[in-house]
């Protein structure tokens, strides 16, 4: 293999598109264990819960780079 002191950005590309379409073995996904799916539907039930309250809290927050000053 010939030295190449500067990476070459063409070469690089080439190297890309050559491999892009290799595919290993097709695997099936394994079925989840009892502890990964608990934990998986928990998961969904706490992002279910907070969600309401993170669109609530995003109508009062103020926009990027608005500043409100409180006035009491």
């Amino acid at each position: 293999m010939a030295h190449r002191s500067y990476p070459n950005r063409e070469r690089a590309l080439k190297q890309i598109e050559r491999r892009c379409f290799e595919v290993g073995p097709v695997v099936p996904p394994r079925p989840l264990t009892a502890f990964e799916r608990q934990l998986l539907d928990g998961t969904a039930t706490i992002v279910e819960t907070v969600e309401p309250m993170t669109a609530a809290l995003h109508q009062m927050a103020p926009s990027a780079g608005e500043y409100r000053l409180w006035t009491r």
